[in-house]
C-alpha cells in the first residue's frame, strides 16, 4: 500500500547518489582544467594577506646602470693630475667599465654613456661600472641616473642629484639635493633607508651605526657654493631643480645659483681687469708727450742761455774790435805829440 506524496526509499537513495556523483565529476573536471576552487567565507581572517617586498638597492640599480659601460673626461680644472688606470688622462679620454679614474690636486668632470654627470673633487678615486660609480676615496657629485656605492654601502637612484663623500676615517656620507636615494648598508643588507631631498645619511664604519639628518640652510648653501658646483664651463642639467628644491625647503633664504656658475662673473672681472690695464697703458702713453714737453721746457732755459751766449759772442767781439781801433787811433796822436 503506497502513501500518497512520498517516494519509495530505494528511489530516494538513487537520486542522492546521482547528485553526489555529479558533484564529484564536476570537481574532477575543474581540477583537470587547473581552475582553483574558491571558498567564500564571511570571516575576514580567511582571506590571505598579500605583502609586496620593498625594492632593494640591487634591483633598483639594475635598470639604472644596466647600460653603463664607459665615462668620458669632459673637463679638468686646477691642474692636470687626472689619471685613468694610472695613465695620465686628457679631455675626451674614455674610462671603460671596471677602470679607475683618479684625481690629484685637480678637479675633473666625467660624463657617462647615459649622459649622467659626475664631478670628482681633488684627491678622489672612482671606478666606472661597479654598482654604477664606486667611490673609494674623496667625494663625487652625481647628477643623473647613476647609482653609486662605497666599500660599506650602496646608493640606488633613478635620476637625481646627490653628493657622496668618504672622510679620512672611512665614514660615508651622502647628501641628497634633489630626488630620492635608497641606501643599503653591508651590515644590514635587509634594511633599506630612503633619503629624500634636503636630507643627509651618515654611515660610521667603525661603530657600524647610521644616522639620518636634515640638512640645515647654511649647510645646503655651503654645498651649493663648493668647488664641485663652481668654476665649470657648463651648468648641471638638473641645476634648476636643485635651486627650486632649495627655495621650497628654505622659502625665506636668498636665491642661490641664479647666475651660470661664476664663469660670467669671472669673465666680467677679467674683462674689467684687462680694460683697467688698457686704460692705464693709454694713460701712460698719453702722459709720455706731456712728460717730454715738461722735460723740453726744463731744458729750454739752458738751451736759450747757450743761444744767448752764442748771440752775445759777435757783440762782444765787435766791442773788443772797436776798443782796439780806438787804441790804434790814439797811438798816432801820441806819437805826433812826442814829435
Amino acid at each position: 500500500m503506497r502513501i500518497a506524496g512520498k517516494k519509495p526509499p530505494l528511489l530516494m537513495s538513487l537520486t542522492m547518489k546521482k547528485a553526489l556523483l555529479l558533484i564529484f565529476i564536476s570537481l574532477i573536471a575543474s581540477c583537470s582544467n587547473g581552475e582553483p576552487t574558491t571558498i567564500s567565507s564571511t570571516s575576514p581572517s580567511s582571506s590571505p594577506n598579500i605583502t609586496t617586498p620593498e625594492p632593494t638597492a640591487t634591483t633598483s640599480a639594475t635598470p639604472t646602470n644596466a647600460n653603463l659601460q664607459s665615462a668620458k673626461v669632459t673637463e679638468i680644472l686646477d691642474g692636470e693630475q687626472v689619471f685613468i688606470q694610472d695613465r695620465k688622462a686628457a679631455i675626451n679620454d674614455i674610462a671603460k667599465s671596471q677602470e679607475q679614474v683618479r684625481t690629484g690636486e685637480t678637479r675633473a668632470e666625467i660624463v657617462f654613456n647615459n649622459d649622467a654627470i659626475a664631478r670628482l673633487s681633488k684627491n678622489s678615486l672612482l671606478t666606472v661600472g661597479k654598482c654604477g660609480a664606486q667611490l673609494q676615496k674623496g667625494s663625487v657629485l652625481i647628477n643623473g641616473a647613476v647609482s653609486a656605492c662605497t666599500p660599506s654601502m650602496s646608493a640606488a637612484v633613478r635620476g637625481t642629484t646627490y653628493l657622496l663623500e668618504i672622510d679620512e676615517e672611512g665614514n660615508d656620507q651622502i647628501q641628497v639635493l634633489e630626488g630620492e636615494v635608497l641606501i643599503t648598508r653591508n651590515e644590514a643588507a635587509d634594511q633599506i633607508q630612503i633619503v629624500r631631498s634636503g636630507e643627509r645619511f651618515r654611515n660610521f664604519r667603525k661603530t657600524k651605526k647610521a644616522l639620518l639628518q636634515k640638512i640645515s640652510e647654511s649647510e645646503y648653501e655651503a654645498i651649493l657654493v663648493n668647488p664641485l658646483f663652481r668654476g665649470y664651463r657648463r651648468d648641471l642639467p638638473n641645476l634648476g631643480k636643485v635651486r627650486a628644491k632649495f627655495q621650497v625647503l628654505f622659502p625665506n633664504a636668498r636665491p642661490l645659483l641664479e647666475k651660470r656658475n661664476d664663469l660670467k662673473n669671472d669673465l666680467k672681472q677679467l674683462e674689467r681687469s684687462e680694460i683697467k690695464e688698457k686704460l692705464e697703458n693709454r694713460r701712460k702713453d698719453d702722459d709720455k708727450p706731456a712728460r717730454n714737453e715738461a722735460r723740453n721746457d726744463d731744458d729750454k732755459p739752458a738751451r736759450n742761455d747757450v743761444r744767448k751766449d752764442d748771440d752775445d759772442k759777435p757783440a762782444r767781439n765787435r766791442n773788443e774790435d772797436e776798443k782796439l781801433e780806438r787804441k790804434n787811433d790814439k797811438k798816432p796822436e801820441r806819437k805826433e805829440k812826442d814829435e
